[in-house]
């Protein structure tokens, strides 16, 4: 690409919009929006074409280089003709990585990146590394990376969180590569499981002998991911001891390396709730010894960091009951860990709108959690939920003990209110909806700021 390029930047939302302001800070000049939305015309600076409406992705082959956003799909009939003519597809996660000069630690996985990005990101501070001089953080917990490009120098580090709808197109892996977990998500924007995992494993075939793979060992696609690393791997498994990594073991973490471990803290001192953390806990923990961390200051950020909004945020207390939101479990595993995560007595609000998951283990979840008393459902997916839940209730039959009360609303105002009217004294309401938020909410931040808005209301 060079500054007389011809240039499309399909889609103009936060990460189009610094791509733009990027490239036109370095004088290219061809630069055309691609976007369905006819409204933004207006807000485009002056010498910046437009092609907008329904039509918005025609004639990409007239382009040398195309930025695609996340949300337009990388196997989009437009874009792939576009690629066959010699149309160079790009993004603004790939042009980063390609063109920034520091250490580079990508982390991916369908739940838990943006809470390990920055565990790793407050681990580094901690150690006196400087934020946004010596370590930058970038995703959608931090800015979008291309925005501080220009700041970032040989020997700083960048911290991303990695989406597959950012990860198909890379041509290049980052240093230090974090696969989480990896489930059913995003299945509504996939064709199918193996093109998900054909994009996540972007993060490792293009490393080198000096790069570094973590990959979390307790998930059967690691079986999967293992053969493509071809630097050091590392794993961490809250199920067991690992040779090199870091694990859960005799209620403690434990970092090891060439089979000799050390501890770093007790689980039970870790201020993140939920025994899901600590599959967020244990890869920040060995990318903080592979940069020489204290271990008091890896155990310091364990104990004080209390996580990310929408991430199981403890709302308020009132009257003896604990509200919790977790409006950024988006499938039915993370309302599950969200579940397994109380021994009080608990009421769920799940619901929203389809991704195409199965909710047979999720209902068997809810039925078999003893502390779990109650369900309410709301949203577009409230029929398939409820028909899971009285399946599952039908292949538990006598081994069912007591029974779940399933309650339907309409609004997510009305299943607060009754989520506290069924509460107990010294019990929980958690929102851990275990599906999207678009058919009541722009998306699940606004799902999640509407339920703060409504406990806060309760008297």
């Amino acid at each position: 690409m060079n500054k007389r390029s011809k240039i499309a930047i399909l889609g103009f939302g936060i990460e189009g919009q610094a791509v733009l302001s990027y490239l036109t800070k370095h004088d290219y000049t061809n630069i055309t929006i691609c976007d369905q939305n006819v409204d933004i015309k207006d807000s485009l600076p002056r010498g910046v074409s437009a092609s907008l409406g329904q039509k918005y992705l025609d004639g990409l082959d007239k382009f040398d280089v195309i930025f695609r956003s996340p949300g337009i799909k990388y196997f989009d009939p437009h874009i792939q003709v576009a690629k066959v003519r010699g149309v160079e597809v790009s993004s603004a996660a790939n042009f980063f990585i390609d063109q920034c000069p520091g250490i580079i630690i990508g982390v991916t996985g369908t739940k838990g990146k943006g809470t390990t990005c920055t565990l790793i990101y407050e681990m580094l501070k901690k150690s006196g590394k400087k934020a946004d001089k010596d370590v930058f953080l970038g995703g959608n917990i931090g800015k979008c990376p291309i925005e501080f490009l220009d700041k970032v120098k040989i020997k700083n580090i960048v911290i991303l969180e990695l989406s597959s709808f950012q990860l198909q197109d890379l041509a290049k892996s980052p240093h230090y590569a974090i696969l989480l977990n990896t489930t059913s998500d995003h299945l509504d924007y996939h064709v199918d499981k193996e093109e998900y995992l054909a994009a996540k494993e972007q993060m490792l075939i293009h490393q080198n002998k000096n790069c570094t793979a973590v990959i979390n060992k307790d998930y059967e696609y690691s079986k999967y991911y293992t053969p493509l690393v071809k630097g050091k791997l590392k794993f961490v498994s809250v199920k067991g001891h690992v040779k090199d990594g870091a694990f859960v073991e005799d209620e403690s973490i434990f970092y090891a390396k060439n089979g000799k471990k050390e501890k770093i803290v007790k689980v039970s001192e870790a201020a993140l709730v939920g025994s899901h953390n600590l599959e967020n806990i244990l890869p920040a923990v060995v990318i903080a010894k592979e940069f020489k961390v204290k271990n008091s200051d890896i155990a310091h950020v364990i104990g004080t960091f209390k996580g990310l909004p929408y991430r199981l945020e403890f709302v308020r207390e009132l009257k003896g009951v604990k509200f919790y939101n977790d409006s950024n479990s988006t499938i039915p595993e993370t309302s599950m860990a969200a579940v397994d995560s109380f021994n009080a007595p608990t009421v769920l609000i799940a619901g929203g709108s389809d991704k195409g998951a199965d909710y047979d283990e999720w209902a068997l979840k809810i039925l078999t959690k003893p502390s779990l008393h109650t369900v309410i459902l709301i949203g577009q997916i409230a029929d398939k939920m409820e028909k899971a839940l009285v399946d599952a209730e039908n292949k538990l039959g006598d081994a069912l003990g007591s029974p779940t009360k399933i309650l339907r609303r309409k609004t997510l105002e009305e299943a607060v209110l009754d989520g506290y009217a069924e509460s107990e004294k010294g019990g929980v309401v958690v929102m851990s909806p275990a599906a999207a938020s678009f058919d009541m909410f722009k998306n699940y931040k606004e799902r999640g700021n509407e339920f703060n808005a409504h406990v806060r209301k309760l008297s």
